[in-house]
């Protein structure tokens, strides 16, 4: 029962993600088109255009890397991991899912630190906190933290028939 809830959790926070997203990318579309358009036919470059759209790449990107985790679609090395009987791929992915695991609570504490440092310092264009670009590495680890723990517990319910997409 409390599997199942966390499932609809990670399922919606995964729809949330999609949206946005999505809408970054069409923020980040937009942008480009409108920096070479005012570039090349106005002659007149929006100085700011190309530092925002760069930094709304680097949320979509970090944003749909956890929507790749939820949907279990990062590339993986199956050549070695087929070779295992079936009882031994579900404990290489668990072991494997514990070390993502630690390494996305190191990106998130670092990510976290990084974000707090670069608070006081600005962006050349915008003249925005720089944090606020870097706190999507904290923002991002959390989400995919939370959709790997939920496919590994899913993992471990000898109840559950497969893990969640």
């Amino acid at each position: 029962m409390e599997a199942r809830l966390l499932e609809r959790i990670s399922k919606r926070l995964n729809e949330v993600v999609k949206h946005l997203a999505a809408f970054l990318l069409a923020a980040m579309t937009i942008l480009v088109f409108s920096q070479v358009l005012f570039r090349y036919l106005l002659e007149v470059p929006l100085d700011w255009s190309e530092e925002l759209s760069t930094f709304t790449f680097v949320w979509m990107a970090l944003l749909g890397a956890s929507v790749g985790l939820k949907r279990n679609e990062h590339p993986r090395l199956d050549l070695f991991f087929n070779f295992f009987p079936k009882g031994m791929q579900k404990i290489v992915t668990v072991l494997c899912n514990f070390a993502i695991l630690f390494m996305l609570m190191v990106l998130f504490v670092y990510g976290w630190k990084l974000t707090v440092s670069m608070k006081s310092q600005l962006t050349a264009a915008l003249q925005y906190s720089v944090s606020f670009v870097y706190v999507v590495l904290p923002i991002s680890a959390a989400i995919m933290f939370i959709h790997l723990a939920i496919q590994t517990i899913f993992l471990l319910d000898k109840k559950a028939q497969e893990t969640p997409k």
